[in-house]
């Protein structure tokens, strides 16, 4: 999440067009499929990653339209 979250920071209003939109999936399932930082790949189809990043990018669409989070910051 890290990784992401400093990702977001530097994406403008990352949610409100496509291609920023994109970045954050490719980043997403890119991170999912690497070798060093993935999920592990005699366990995870190529199928499962795509799900498992859509999943990502649905719960990071919702907690994170800013960085730091609205959502989480509230709750602490």
């Amino acid at each position: 999440m890290a990784k992401l979250k400093d990702k977001l920071k530097h994406l403008y209003k990352w949610q409100d067009k496509e291609p920023t939109r994109d970045e954050a999936k490719v980043f997403i399932r890119d991170f999912l499929w690497d070798e060093k930082t993935g999920l592990p790949v005699d366990f995870y189809t190529q199928n499962d990653v795509e799900r498992k990043s859509a999943d990502v990018f649905y719960h990071v669409y919702r907690a994170y339209p800013t960085v730091p989070s609205p959502y989480y910051a509230a709750a602490g």
